[in-house]
């Protein structure tokens, strides 16, 4: 079977080039995947070295890409050869010439993981972009989900109307967060629905390690790994009371200039692999991300998650999944009340059998054509 894979991955972020790879290297083992490398011109931005859009945030962006622009340039070579090497991707298209049926000879489309259909993520307008729900699939093509987001996004009836008539033609759906599963439920009330995990999570801490030869460190010196993608100002406050807690010096990854706390290291241009190799190696993480903190979690480490507002809603769903819900700091006061440890083995049980179903999940969908 020849697959296409429809998500977002040209994006200079690590948590959506490794969700791309895992999506990818999963499916793979079913059939023959390509990454379809759809150009949307909204997030083609995210690659460029000077990044600008007509705001005052945009002018801000653009001033700090021009001041930074030796490690922004390292940066998108290193994402750029990433693409390149692991992705199997198709050569470049845009939204016309998928519609005008360029990969006729495809068996299979899948779409996702990613928030790709929540529309302020994937269009400067925020409207819906087709080409995430498959709209350029011919009829008889076999189409699912895997691990698709909406966000914290809320759809309006027109829209409801619109992803309906998408939906419908789906062989099988899955939903990355439980809230959006209950949206998508409400669009669609007599179909089934999955809940599975991101990508990420497909592949275990070992099948990570393998897969990109990373070197595990015991002799290492214990350090607080900071991964950031908000920029919180209670994340850098939470990096510095558990450093001063724990005793460990603070290391960031980051792709901006400057880092959002105090640290004793940043990497500023790292590749996907640095990104792998600095969770496999650290002590103990702080991380408003959600994909840094599906990170945490496979890779077993201790950790802190502080919250992005609205935006928690991915990262609330996970944990509740695996118990763990506790881990949010939703203030500063509950730096006190986190316990430094966890049971481990707890969760790697729960998140075993929640990978277990979603590979169950992938497999099915593919055996329905």
């Amino acid at each position: 079977m020849k697959l296409g894979l429809i998500t977002i991955h040209r994006v200079t972020n690590y948590g959506a080039i490794l969700q791309a790879f895992a999506s990818k290297q999963v499916l793979s083992r079913y059939c023959k995947v390509y990454t379809i490398d759809y150009r949307n011109s909204f997030l083609d931005r995210k690659m460029q070295l000077i990044r600008f859009d007509m705001s005052l945030k945009g002018l801000k962006m653009m001033i700090h890409d021009i001041l930074n622009v030796s490690n922004r340039i390292k940066l998108v070579r290193n994402f750029n050869a990433f693409l390149e090497s692991e992705m199997n991707m198709t050569k470049s298209v845009s939204a016309k010439e998928l519609e005008a049926n360029i990969f006729y000879d495809f068996d299979a489309f899948v779409c996702g993981s990613d928030q790709i259909w929540n529309p302020s993520i994937v269009s400067e307008s925020r409207e819906i972009d087709p080409i995430y729900f498959l709209s350029f699939a011919k009829e008889n093509t076999l189409k699912f989900s895997l691990a698709s987001s909406i966000g914290h996004h809320k759809y309006d009836q027109e829209e409801k109307v619109e992803v309906m008539n998408y939906l419908s033609k789906f062989n099988s759906i899955s939903i990355r967060e439980a809230d959006g599963k209950k949206k998508i439920e409400e669009i669609l009330p007599n179909r089934k629905i999955e809940h599975v995990l991101d990508p990420t999570l497909f592949l275990s801490k070992n099948e990570w390690i393998d897969l990109f030869n990373i070197e595990v460190d015991s002799n290492r010196e214990d350090y607080i790994l900071v991964y950031s993608v908000p920029r919180l100002k209670m994340t850098g406050k939470a990096a510095q009371y558990f450093s001063k807690k724990l005793n460990m010096k603070i290391v960031t990854i980051d792709k901006m200039m400057f880092p959002v706390t105090k640290v004793n290291k940043h990497y500023k241009n790292a590749t996907p692999k640095d990104f792998l190799t600095l969770y496999a190696n650290a002590s103990f993480v702080v991380t408003d991300s959600f994909h840094g903190t599906c990170f945490a979690v496979n890779f077993e480490k201790p950790f802190v998650c502080v919250p992005a507002g609205i935006k928690a809603n991915r990262q609330e769903s996970l944990l509740e999944l695996l118990g763990i819900k506790s881990r949010i700091a939703y203030s500063e006061k509950d730096f006190k009340r986190l316990d430094l440890q966890y049971d481990l083995n707890l969760v790697e049980s729960k998140l075993s059998k929640l990978r277990n179903d979603s590979l169950k999940f992938i497999e099915d969908a593919i055996q329905s054509s």
